[in-house]
């Protein structure tokens, strides 16, 4: 087994991070704010997440706090679903603390002032090189809250998503869901929607926003960019959950691609929590999938009982 390294460094644009790496993969956690997983990647390969160095503003038509907004900043981040405004665009923009346990190193942010909610990371290295990161949201108002963990990656420019779209065999009834927002064109040439997969393409020519989301029944998605695949795996349970019953959703536009799970609503009591975990693979991967087909034989290399 590999040892994980961990140390703190000072990032030109995202200022005091913490490096976790075992000469196979990396990772970089954010603290001046967030916390974010600002990069990952194979060593000696590219970051494959977007970054913001600007710090941009969501813009005019998200809440402001107190003068304080919500900004890009980038990589992967822990929100909460219904996406109701204000109160899930709170910003994450103050200083976050970390310490190592049992579990890994928990990055823990300040109770939010406005919803007084308050968001984790545990994140590890795990001995066959995946990373798993355990999201918390804990309740420290005075009320009851009815909420559901989102994490939200944002994907480098250039890149193609492949997602696992097909349901248990029903005969005769439905056995799949699909989610279209407003701004979403279903004629969209980025889209490419197959029997067994969906691909989404993420294209710096074309402005505008699209998203679509599903039940994801195979519990994992992949991107593919940098000469690498990224996977995303997530425990696929029973429950009620947002956006017409979606399980995972991905949204781009001309600068990123974003990759989203969801765990189902939860009633948190005072002091209550709710969990989410995710498992992060990544692979060298040379081929960048055009066809549902390719994308399918790709995968089947890397996920049992997929591509076939």
């Amino acid at each position: 087994m590999r040892e994980v390294r961990i140390t703190q460094v000072q990032d030109t644009h995202f200022g005091r991070c913490v490096k976790m790496e075992n000469g196979e993969v990396q990772l970089m956690v954010t603290l001046d704010f967030g916390p974010r997983i600002i990069s990952y990647e194979l060593c000696g390969r590219e970051n494959m997440l977007y970054q913001d160095p600007a710090h941009s503003p969501l813009g005019e038509a998200f809440p402001v706090y107190g003068g304080d907004v919500c900004r890009l900043y980038g990589g992967h981040r822990l929100w909460i679903s219904p996406e109701i405004l204000p109160r899930c665009y709170h910003p994450d923009n103050l200083p976050a603390e970390y310490e190592e346990t049992a579990a890994g190193l928990e990055f823990t942010a300040p109770i939010e002032k406005h919803t007084q909610l308050q968001k984790s990371m545990t994140i590890s290295i795990l001995p066959d090189n995946s990373v798993k990161v355990l999201h918390k949201i804990t309740n420290h108002s005075l009320w009851e809250l009815e909420v559901a963990p989102w994490a939200l990656t944002m994907m480098a420019a250039g890149g193609v998503a492949a997602i696992p779209i097909t349901g248990p065999a029903t005969g005769v009834l439905p056995n799949r869901r699909l989610a279209l927002w407003d701004y979403t064109n279903p004629a969209d040439a980025r889209l490419t929607m197959g029997r067994d997969f969906c691909l989404i393409r993420q294209s710096k020519d074309t402005q505008e926003a699209f998203k679509i989301g599903l039940f994801n029944h195979s519990g994992f998605a992949a991107y593919f960019n940098k000469g690498q695949v990224f996977f995303k795996h997530f425990d696929v349970t029973d429950g009620l959950y947002t956006d017409f019953g979606c399980n995972y959703e991905v949204y781009t536009n001309e600068n990123f691609l974003e990759t989203e799970t969801l765990g189902p609503l939860q009633t948190l009591a005072t002091g209550q929590s709710v969990l989410h975990t995710e498992i992060w693979q990544i692979f060298a991967e040379e081929t960048m999938p055009q066809t549902e087909a390719q994308a399918a034989e790709i995968i089947g290399k890397y996920v049992a009982n997929e591509g076939s």
